[in-house]
């Protein structure tokens, strides 16, 4: 689209004001481009738009040429469609404001809007940055069903599969009570609102949805596929972007930098396709620090102290892990193995972690940890 001078964008905002009344030219010509847009929204449409079904873009093209504001559809958004771009959506508005009439069909799509200066942006709305994948037609017509009627209308035979901790007691009811005292005129506004205030979260799951807790909306996003290209980066500013990257919030233990070697506080990291966990185990695996996932955030932290292995050479037994925690020792990375792939450097790591290894592997590693060390040892007498 070309570059739009500011008395240009004027002119293609004043063909909505046949269509909408909304402002005189001597009260516009005053006022900012993103006030002037979100008034242009707020108002009621009265003649009827319909336009027919198009592949998405093409379908707010036309949008943009009837109402003359300007949409931007972001590049994930689309790709999470059912058949990406090429999902074909039909636009009726009539007797509604322009932001409910737009509002109701990007929230059957998973999608929301929002102004920027004199743009228009459709992104994905949180439950689809919570899905974090493309859409099936199941849960598009899921997502319409929500966006189209109240939880007393929509939830009646909806599938809802629970997946919460064991101490999450009564959790149906406690579900039923919360939506049905939640603010919104959509389903999807009042779960949005309920799930919130219980600590939980949701997505649409083929012809209904599954409600989870926190801490495993935080688990799955870690697996998110990136790129990463780190060079001589502090380690707590990767983190802290990795962190950004997948909408979790990283903490950190008072002092846990203090414990890493300042050659090791700079990161050169480049990989492609790859997760943020996998960041985190090479971290883990090169500093010795740990993480947790929580409700909240993930946790940088110090690993739990572990005593030398027996002289029989057994695996030391650490003892129960707590309900809810993270055993450390059976989920931290023991081996490496990194392949290459292409030839540009590209490397794809494989980590192994301790409670991967076959039980005579991990005996043999137990007692083949002590001359290692001794090795290490002598190396460092040298």
């Amino acid at each position: 689209m070309p570059y739009l001078t500011s008395v240009g964008r004027w002119r293609r905002l004043a063909t909505l004001l046949p269509l909408l009344g909304v402002l005189s030219a001597a009260t516009r010509a005053a006022q900012p481009l993103r006030e002037v847009v979100q008034q242009a929204l707020d108002q009621t449409i009265r003649s009827r738009i319909e336009l027919p079904e198009k592949p998405i873009r093409e379908a707010l093209d036309d949008l943009e040429a009837r109402t003359g504001l300007r949409f931007v559809l972001d590049a994930t958004a689309a790709d999470w469609m059912p058949y990406g771009e090429q999902t074909r959506i039909a636009i009726v508005m009539e007797n509604v404001s322009v932001r409910e009439g737009l509002g109701r069909i990007f929230a059957g799509l998973g999608l929301a809007m929002r102004v920027a200066d004199d743009r228009i942006m459709v992104e994905p709305a949180p439950v689809l940055e919570r899905l974090s994948r493309r859409l099936t037609l199941d849960e598009v017509a899921t997502l319409q069903l929500l966006a189209e009627r109240s939880w007393s209308s929509a939830g009646k035979g909806l599938a809802i599969d629970l997946r919460l901790p064991p101490d999450q007691a009564n959790a149906e009811r406690r579900l039923d009570d919360a939506v049905a005292r939640a603010p919104g005129a959509s389903a999807i506004e009042q779960l949005e609102s309920a799930t919130a205030a219980l600590g939980w979260t949701w997505t649409p799951l083929g012809k209904g949805i599954v409600v989870y807790g926190r801490a495993e909306d935080v688990s799955q996003r870690l697996d998110r596929a990136i790129d990463v290209n780190y060079r001589r980066v502090p380690l707590d500013e990767m983190l802290v972007d990795l962190g950004r990257r997948i909408g979790v919030t990283v903490y950190f233990e008072p002092g846990v930098l203090q414990r890493v070697s300042a050659r090791q506080r700079n990161v050169d990291l480049i990989q492609r396709h790859t997760t943020v966990r996998q960041v985190l185990e090479l971290i883990v695996g090169n500093t010795g620090l740990a993480y947790e996932v929580g409700a909240t955030g993930i946790l940088i932290t110090s690993p739990r102290g572990t005593a030398e292995p027996p002289p029989d050479g057994t695996p030391r037994d650490p003892g129960p892990v707590a309900p809810g925690s993270i055993d450390r020792d059976a989920s931290r990375v023991v081996a490496i193995l990194r392949i290459p792939v292409g030839t540009d450097g590209t490397t794809i790591d494989f980590l192994i972690r301790a409670d991967e290894l076959p039980e005579e592997v991990r005996q043999l590693r137990a007692r083949k940890m002590p001359e290692v060390i001794e090795i290490l040892r002598q190396r460092l007498r040298e």
